[in-house]
C-alpha cells in the first residue's frame, strides 16, 4: 500500500520533548520510519514540508461536544449568580433541548473545529436527557466522518428521575458492549457520570458495577464547585473522596474532571487510586469557580489538559493554562504544560489500545503539519516556549489521522464543511428556541 513521506521537516515531539530535522514515512496507518535513511517507495506521495514544524496529533482530555452550538447563544433572561445557577439556567437547559439532529450537528461542528486546531482525539462527555438512546453512536458517526478518534461516554445523572438514570446507564452499557471486541483504535468508551451532587448512592453503585463489568474507568465531574462537597457532607454525611472510594469509582482508568475544590485529603485519596484528573483552565475561569490546586495535583496525579467544551483548540488551552499558572504564582515550569498534553495522549491511548501523541516508529500516524517556521533556534530545551508563545492553531495547515489526509491545505476532507456550517446555523437557531 502506498504511503506518505514527509521531507525537510522539523519533527517536534512533546513526550518527551525532542526536535529532529529528519524525514518521516507513513504506511498502513502507522509511522513506518524516521531518519535520514528513510526512502520513498514506489507509489508513495512525497511532501516537502519546507522546514516547518511537524507535531503529533493533540488530544483533548475532557470536552463536551454538545456545547459546540452554544457559540453566540442568547444569555439567560436572569443572569446566574453562582455555578449552580449557570448549570440550571444555561447548560441544563441546553442539554434537555438537544435532539438527534442537534447532537449530530454539534458533534460534526466540534470535530471540524478540533481538526482545524490539530486536535485529533477527543475524550468526550455527553448529555442529552431527551435523546439518550443511540446518542453515542451518533457522535461516533460524526467524529468518524471528519476522521477523529474518540473516547465517549454518556453523563448518567439522577436529575431526571429513575427513568433518566436507567436510560443513561443503559446507553453507557450498550456502547461499551458494542466495543468489547472491536479494538480498532478509533473509538472506545468509559462509564459517564455527571457529578456527585446529582447522583444517589444506588446510582453510584450501578456505575461502579458497570465499570467493573466492562473493565473501564468512570468519567465524572468532581469538585468543580464547592456545592459538590457540600452535598456529600450534608446529605450523605461523608467526604467527597470517601464517597467516590466507598462506591468503587476510584479506578486507575477513571478520569476526574476539574477537581477545582479538592481538599488535601481528597487529593491524597484520589492519588492512591492512580486516577487521572482533567484540568480545564478556560472553563474554570469562564464559570468563575476558582483555580485547581495544580501544583499539588501535578505532584501526585496524572493531570490531563481539557477544554470542558470551550472548543477544541489545545494550543489556546495550553497557553491559557500557562498564563494562569503564572498569575497564581504556582512556580510550575512551562514543561508542566507539555506534560499535561502528553498525559492526555497517554490516557486516550490507554482506552483506544494504540499509541498516540508521539512521532515514533510504530505509533499511529496522527500528524499535524504546520507552516510554523521558528524565528529562533528550536531544540528539546525550548519546545515548551515555542508551543506557548509561538505555535497557534492558525499555523495548522494539514492533518493526517491514521495515515489519511483529513485536512489538506486548510480544507477539510471527507465532509462538506460549507454545507455543515449552513445547516448548523439553522439547527442552532431551533435549539436556542427550544431552550
Amino acid at each position: 500500500m502506498a504511503g506518505i513521506v514527509l521531507e525537510n521537516c522539523c519533527l517536534v515531539d512533546i513526550d518527551p520533548a525532542s526536535v529532529r530535522f529528519e524525514k518521516l514515512r507513513i504506511a498502513d496507518g502507522l509511522i513506518a520510519g524516521i531518519g535520514a535513511e528513510v526512502q520513498a517507495e514506489p507509489g508513495d506521495e512525497v511532501v516537502d514540508c519546507s522546514g516547518a514544524v511537524i507535531l503529533p496529533g493533540l488530544v483533548n482530555g475532557h470536552t463536551h461536544l454538545y456545547s459546540a452550538l452554544a457559540v453566540g447563544m442568547p444569555p439567560p433572561s436572569e443572569p446566574p449568580e453562582n455555578f449552580l445557577q449557570i448549570l440550571e439556567r444555561v447548560w441544563w437547559k441546553l442539554d434537555v433541548a438537544l435532539d438527534i439532529k442537534s447532537i449530530e450537528t454539534s458533534a460534526t461542528i466540534g470535530a471540524i473545529e478540533a481538526l482545524r486546531c490539530g486536535t485529533t482525539t477527543l475524550i468526550d462527555h455527553h448529555a442529552s436527557p431527551n435523546s439518550i438512546d443511540g446518542s453515542l453512536d451518533a457522535i461516533e458517526r460524526c467524529l468518524d466522518s471528519v476522521g477523529l478518534r474518540g473516547v465517549l461516554c454518556y453523563e448518567t445523572t439522577d436529575r431526571h428521575g429513575l427513568s433518566g438514570r436507567e436510560a443513561g446507564l443503559a446507553e453507557n452499557d450498550r456502547y461499551l458492549a458494542r466495543h468489547t471486541d472491536r479494538h480498532d483504535g478509533r473509538f472506545a468508551g468509559l462509564v459517564g457520570a455527571h457529578a456527585l451532587f446529582t447522583l444517589e448512592d444506588e446510582t453510584l453503585s450501578e456505575l461502579s458495577d458497570l465499570a467493573k463489568r466492562h473493565d473501564v474507568g468512570v468519567h465524572i465531574h468532581v469538585a468543580e464547585d464547592p456545592c459538590d462537597e457540600e452535598v456529600c457532607t450534608t446529605d450523605h454525611q461523608i467526604f467527597l473522596s470517601d464517597r467516590l472510594r466507598s462506591h468503587g469509582l476510584l479506578r486507575p482508568e477513571t478520569i476526574i474532571a476539574h477537581g477545582t475544590h479538592l481538599a488535601n485529603d481528597d487529593v491524597a485519596t484520589i492519588a492512591s487510586a492512580s486516577c487521572s484528573i482533567a484540568h480545564n483552565t478556560r472553563s474554570n475561569m469562564n464559570n468563575g469557580v476558582g483555580y485547581a490546586p495544580l501544583p499539588q495535583l501535578a505532584s501526585v496525579l496524572t493531570v490531563l489538559l481539557g477544554t470542558d467544551g470551550i472548543g477544541g483548540d489545545m494550543f489556546a488551552e495550553a497557553r491559557t493554562a500557562w498564563f494562569k499558572m503564572c498569575d497564581e504564582q504556582t512556580a510550575l515550569s512551562p514543561d508542566s504544560v507539555l506534560k499535561m498534553l502528553a498525559n492526555s495522549a497517554r490516557r486516550a491511548s490507554q482506552s483506544l489500545g494504540v499509541e498516540l501523541g508521539k512521532l515514533k516508529t510504530g505509533c499511529v500516524a496522527d500528524i499535524v503539519l504546520t507552516d510554523y517556521l521558528p524565528a529562533g533556534p528550536i531544540h528539546a530545551g525550548n519546545v515548551a516556549g515555542h508551543l506557548l508563545f509561538g505555535l497557534e492553531a492558525r499555523h495548522v495547515r494539514d492533518v493526517i489521522i491514521g495515515g489519511q489526509w483529513r485536512l489538506r491545505d486548510r480544507k477539510v476532507l471527507g465532509v462538506d464543511e460549507g454545507r455543515v456550517r449552513r445547516e448548523a446555523s439553522e439547527v442552532s437557531a431551533s435549539l436556542w428556541e427550544r431552550m
